[in-house]
This record gives structure tokens, C-alpha cells and sequence, in this order.
């Protein structure tokens, strides 16, 4: 459980911290047979959308290789002014 919690804090974080001051971040968790599908939506201008993307310093920058390394896939989409990362997550 430990591996997921890491993951879905450093999606909701990077919403907290890229998202809009004003608008909600909204989660949802779909389970399904052999995976968890968790969606995280802010309205945010986006974000990298793959890993070495950005370069991380001291600052932060390593959320997206935690997210790469630890799900069983990742993407992000944009639409309507929002941005949405979902990754899916094993049993």
C-alpha cells in the first residue's frame, strides 16, 4: 500500500502545487479486475508529460520518475482548460 500512497501523493501534490489557487482538484479511483485506474483533474496549464522532460535539481523534479517506476502505466491528458493525469496502479 505504501508504493500507492507515494504515487498518489505526488499526483495530487503536483495538482496542489501547478493546479489553479481557485478551482478543485477533483479525484477518482476506478478498481478494476487486475489494476487500480486512479484519475487526477486541476486546472492547471499541464505538466511535462514523460520523464527527463524536465530536469530535477534540489527543488523537487523527481515526481514523475517515482510515477514512471512504481504504476503499471501513466499518461496525462489536457482538456477544457484542465489538465488530468491518471495512472494505473496493480493489486
Amino acid at each position: 500500500m505504501g508504493e500507492l500512497q507515494l504515487v498518489l501523493s505526488e499526483v495530487v501534490g503536483n495538482a496542489v502545487r501547478h493546479g489553479s489557487a481557485t478551482d478543485a482538484i477533483t479525484l477518482a479511483v476506478t478498481p478494476k479486475e487486475e489494476f487500480l485506474c486512479v484519475q487526477v483533474t486541476d486546472a492547471g496549464s499541464g505538466l511535462a508529460p514523460w520523464p527527463r522532460a524536465t530536469v530535477p535539481d534540489e527543488n523537487g523534479g523527481w515526481g514523475l520518475f517515482l510515477i514512471e517506476s512504481l504504476t503499471r502505466r501513466w499518461g496525462m491528458t489536457r482538456e477544457d482548460d484542465h489538465t488530468r493525469v491518471w495512472f494505473e496502479f496493480d493489486f
